[in-house]
């Protein structure tokens, strides 16, 4: 898929102007290292990872810790090409930049395509899962009116776009909030569990090698590397943060060393909570009320009523992150013309993509909507969705990490080439990945928790989406020269 197009030098691109008002198009911001981590960590959000999917990692393997632990390195040889790449790219667009600077053009406006397509898969699985917590949370914890899932919905996704409008410091402040007390009642139960010991002691069996061998290794890997998608969005907020050539690498590898650790460490204290030999089998029989259960036991009543809340708010903060990635991409596109150009627009005062944020605000109501005048069940979405989305990101990884292999060896101008960091971490980063993704798509019923015929209906929706920006960009490149050329946020001229 590579072209012959020379990359531009590693020099800072200019904003580009538009052909319409000729304003710069640069998004302002001031965030640093530990509000570009929480606004992309609370993508994961951490709560819901360590009352559910946690356990359901647990479920498959009793040793889940080290399960983790596998996630954390394999996500962290991705980091090491992925952040040496922002050195000498220092264009924004993210997976979007990256894979056309090492694969070209077509298989970076593939790429985006794909971007797009999973998180807009997300956004829409997340915020119906939002729906249905928060309806429960109201009628059952509340005493509250029942109200349809989807009003809840609907008013998630627009009290995010609200957000999204405006200058991206005041998501990243909301997101941190959120974020921190989220992590706060985690540790809270994890230093009470801690200081008790549980019924059987602080065991290290759950970091038994014995018993991870003997379990299915490949799915707990698999559930386990997705709890941390999100962390890759960093290099998106580029043009928004402090310092970006060293904001952006430290808060990739503290994202990915923070939420690891946190994972690690809160599902080994949950498996003593419930004893080593009691664990997995509470995972399986009790995948819903195994974490606040252990909660009530082990903190009290009122603990438990505060995760339910924090559940919610940890749900709304993934999705408004989940929607500024989604504007960023989309104005992304429109600054390079592949969609159109008022998307490009930044607000006069707020520095936001404001255009492109309403535009994707609106894109999930329309979709929610129709989600909800078909009477589906928000929980079968949810599945369905977010495991779609986890994929699309999964194969995306898989992509930059061959792609940083490619931009290092047609980059012969750089006089510093690190081995390990250029070469030897992209190759271990894409080999495993590669895994990752094989397991992903032998396993993709599990993922997304329906039929077969459903599978492989969302992996046709998944390729032909990837497919249509390649060959839109084989279009572009015949009919709209100039614009084929800035596809990646390349610098023309």
């Amino acid at each position: 898929m590579t072209d012959q197009v020379n990359i531009p030098p590693p020099l800072t691109t200019p904003p580009i102007q538009s052909s319409a008002d000729e304003t710069p198009h640069q998004l302002q911001g001031r965030i640093g290292v530990v509000e570009l981590m929480l606004t992309v960590l609370a993508f994961s959000a951490p709560l819901t990872v360590v009352a559910a999917f946690a356990v359901f990692v647990l479920s498959y393997n009793r040793s889940a810790p080290i399960a983790f632990a596998v996630a954390i390195v394999l996500l962290l040889l991705f980091a090491v090409g992925y952040t040496t790449m922002t050195r000498y790219l220092p264009n924004p667009g993210a997976f979007y930049a990256y894979i056309t600077a090492g694969l070209g053009r077509h298989a970076g406006l593939g790429s985006s395509f794909l971007a797009m397509f999973g998180y807009v898969a997300m956004a829409v699985g997340t915020v119906a899962f939002f729906g249905t917590i928060a309806a429960s949370l109201v009628s059952d914890t509340f005493y509250g009116p029942s109200i349809p899932w989807y009003v809840y919905s609907l008013l998630c996704v627009a009290v995010a776009g609200i957000l999204g409008y405006f200058r991206i410091d005041l998501s990243a402040r909301v997101l941190s909030v959120v974020m921190g007390c989220e992590i706060l009642i985690v540790l809270i139960f994890n230093a009470a569990v801690l200081v008790d010991g549980g019924p059987e002691g602080r065991s290290p069996e759950p970091f038994s090698l014995g018993s991870f061998a003997a379990d299915d290794i490949g799915l707990a890997v698999l559930f386990a590397a997705t709890c941390f998608l999100g962390f890759e969005a960093t290099a998106i907020f580029r043009e928004e943060t402090r310092n970006p050539d060293k904001t952006v690498p430290r808060a990739t590898y503290g994202a990915v060393l923070f939420i690891g650790v946190f994972y690690l460490v809160s599902i080994w204290l949950l498996i003593v909570a419930y004893g080593p030999s009691q664990a997995q089998t509470v995972a399986i029989n009790d995948y819903a009320g195994m974490f606040p259960n252990a909660v009530t036991s082990y903190v009290g009543a009122w603990a438990t009523d505060a995760v339910r809340v924090l559940l919610c708010s940890s749900i709304f903060a993934c999705l408004l992150s989940v929607q500024n990635i989604l504007a960023r991409y989309t104005y992304s596109l429109g600054v390079d013309n592949v969609l159109p150009q008022p998307l490009s627009r930044v607000h006069p005062k707020h520095g936001s993509p404001y255009v492109s944020s309403v535009t994707v605000t609106v894109v999930l109501l329309l979709v929610l909507g129709g989600v909800a005048i078909a009477g589906a069940d928000p929980g079968k979405v949810y599945a369905s969705l977010a495991g779609t989305g986890g994929f699309a990101v999964l194969v995306l990884m898989f992509l930059t990490g061959v792609s940083a292999l490619a931009f290092f060896r047609k980059r012969s101008d750089i006089a510093n080439r690190r081995v390990f960091n250029m070469f030897i971490a992209p190759l271990l980063s894409a080999v495993s990945m590669a895994i990752v993704l094989y397991l992903a798509i032998t396993n993709f019923t599990h993922m997304t928790g329906g039929s077969t015929l459903q599978a492989v209906g969302l992996q046709i929706a998944l390729w032909a989406t990837f497919l249509v920006g390649i060959v839109l960009a084989a279009v572009y490149k015949a009919r709209r020269p100039e614009t084929y050329l800035r596809i990646g946020r390349q610098k023309v001229g």
